[in-house]
């Protein structure tokens, strides 16, 4: 075989697997029901590199969206004859649901440990899960109220108003990992709390990743490789970041692990919630053997865009 011929066969294999990247690429996006958000996504990889990883074992998964809303009004006003002090009740929930992770429907672990960081009480299934959540009104009063349902989204800005939305989508996925979000923002009248919870998913083995899935060691080292780089943050960019005493909600990422702090807790409140990223060789020695080992061979990660309820 001459030289010349030798160059052409590999210039075909390359591009052969030049565009089955682009096929898993756009199969993945589609199955997401996301195809129209394609310049949103983040690719944190070379197409060669996906070339080079892609097994018929990795299949693109698939979400659904689904959006329910309820809205409450109490019977009597707080103020007799006064009819803008009525309470008012708004919850939502919004969701890209996963229908399928690397080609499998049975996601059990990955449901169920979604709904209890999402709702206060946890039905058999999303529909039962939405539906109890829904079904049960808040309000801002100490007193407990008689209520009739309505059609309409009141307005919310008033002390009198009391409105729930609870957020859940894919954030980031990988050949190896899938990441969950959460978000809940709650209007109590006065302000706005806001919480972010993720859910880790090793789409390899199809197994939930709980913490200690993660971390092999304690929340005191945890912590202290957490500070030092806040002492960094500190230093370096003149930031005035507390240290932190307790873990918060944490996102393992293509490059290492952000660890979400909620508004208050370790800056000033008018700065909102913190994010401290550690790359992966700072908190690599806190990290579990089979955690370590699946960071070293995953690949393919990228961003999705973020659900919103408007």
């Amino acid at each position: 075989m001459s030289k010349r011929s030798l160059l052409i066969i590999i210039l075909l294999l390359t591009i052969v697997d030049i565009v089955a990247a682009f096929w898993y690429l756009a199969a993945r996006i589609e199955a997401s029901g996301s195809s129209r958000d394609i310049f949103e996504i983040v690719p944190d990889t070379t197409v060669a590199e996906m070339a080079d990883t892609l097994t018929e074992t990795n299949v693109p998964d698939s979400f659904m969206m689904a959006e329910q809303h309820a809205y409450y009004v109490s019977q009597q006003p707080a103020i007799k004859g006064d009819n803008s002090t009525y309470f008012y009740c708004v919850k939502r929930v919004k969701v890209r649901w996963p229908k399928s992770v690397n080609g499998s429907s049975r996601m059990g672990q990955l449901e169920h440990a979604m709904l209890e960081k999402m709702f206060p009480m946890v039905g058999n299934d999303l529909e039962q899960s939405i539906n109890m959540f829904l079904g049960q009104p808040s309000f801002n009063s100490t007193h407990e109220l008689a209520y009739n349902k309505i059609d309409f989204l009141p307005a919310s800005a008033s002390s009198y108003s009391n409105r729930s939305d609870i957020v859940a989508f894919p954030v980031m996925t990988s050949m190896r990992l899938l990441v969950m979000g959460i978000e809940k923002y709650v209007f109590n009248g006065i302000e706005t709390i806001t919480s972010t919870a993720y859910v880790h998913y090793d789409r390899g083995t199809h197994r939930l990743l709980e913490k200690k899935d993660i971390f092999a060691e304690k929340d005191v080292v945890i912590l202290g490789i957490i500070n030092a780089k806040i002492d960094q943050l500190n230093r370096e960019k003149g930031s005035q970041l507390q240290h932190a005493s307790t873990m918060p909600e944490f996102q393992a990422k293509a490059k290492g692990i952000s660890f979400h702090f909620p508004t208050g807790i370790i800056a000033a409140p008018n700065e909102g919630p913190i994010e401290v990223f550690v790359d992966y060789p700072k908190i690599k020695p806190a990290l579990t053997t089979s955690f370590k080992r699946l960071v070293a061979e995953n690949t393919g990660f990228w961003d999705y865009k973020h659900v919103t309820i408007d």
